[in-house]
Parts: C-alpha cells; structure tokens; sequence
C-alpha cells in the first residue's frame, strides 16, 4: 500500500517538476507564442484523473516555483493555477459523462481563463506588457492535452494498477 502512495507521488510531482523546467526552456521567437503552459496542463490532467490526489494547493504550491523560475511577482502563477484547478474541481463530477474531446475543450477554456487571470493580474502589478499570445497559447493547449493526458494516464497505469481509480 505505501509503495502505490508514494509511486502515485512520485509520478505525480515528477511529472509537474518535468512540465516546470518545460516551461522555462527558451525557444526562438517564432515558436514561443506557441509555447503551451506546460505546468498548467500536467495539473488539469492529474486533476481530471484523481482529483483526490491533486487539489488547489498543489496548484498554489506549483504556481509558486513557477513564479521563482520566471521571476514574476510572487503569487501570480500560484493565484492563477489556483483558480483553474479550483474551477476543475469544482466541475469535476460532470466529467464522467464527457468524452475526451469534451474534456480537452473544457481544459483549454479553463486554461483560457486562466492566461487571462495572470494577464490581468500582471497589469494590476505593473507589468504593462501586449502580450496577445495567450490565444495562440491556449489553442496549442486544446492539441497537446489530449496526447499529455493519454500519456501520463497509462503511464500511471503502468506503474500503479489499479481498478478502483477514476478515469475519463
């Protein structure tokens, strides 16, 4: 039993410290309007999975390192995917009856959101920036997160089997 605990973590928190270091890799200026928020997505996958096992403060805690490693104000990230994990939680029970690409378009509006939350929060802050990629942003969010949830699904079920788990 402790050994599907902390495999179940250790999968978990591996793959949002992986999506952390995706999302400060440089990329040229071509590709990074494109650039997905790859933290966010890891979070919504396991939420949508387990939502017993990822909550709005493993969002809080998540958005945090993200805002050291970006070097943004302190509780932007944080606050932002708080309040999407928050919004997918508070969702969650309707998921059963979606198929996948319902799911994928629930997320991609949630992330939606919550790139306008940090935009927002970013003028309230002081940073005056014309950032416009968050659409292009988002919409690449609605193409990989079907293949990211695929993905880290069986791999949890690869290394943790179990059948009285929940998923979409």
């Amino acid at each position: 039993m402790i050994i599907k605990k902390t495999g179940s973590f250790m999968l978990i928190w591996g793959s949002i410290i992986v999506a952390l270091i995706l999302s400060i890799i440089k990329l040229p200026a071509f590709l990074s309007d494109y650039l997905p928020n790859y933290a966010s997505l890891v979070l919504m996958v396991w939420v949508v999975a387990f939502p017993n096992k990822v909550n709005v403060f493993s969002g809080w805690i998540t958005g945090l390192f993200m805002d050291f490693l970006l070097g943004t104000t302190l509780g932007i990230h944080a606050a932002a995917f708080s309040f999407m994990i928050w919004l997918l939680h508070s969702q969650f029970e309707s998921f059963r009856f979606y198929s996948l690409v319902e799911v994928t378009v629930v997320v991609a509006t949630i992330n939606l959101i919550g790139q306008f939350v940090l935009f927002w929060s970013e003028h309230i802050f002081g940073v005056v920036t014309a950032d416009y990629h968050i659409i292009w942003s988002s919409i690449t969010c609605l193409v990989i997160w079907p293949l990211l949830y695929l993905i880290l699904v069986s791999l949890h079920r690869l290394i943790i089997p179990q059948k009285d788990e929940y998923y979409v």
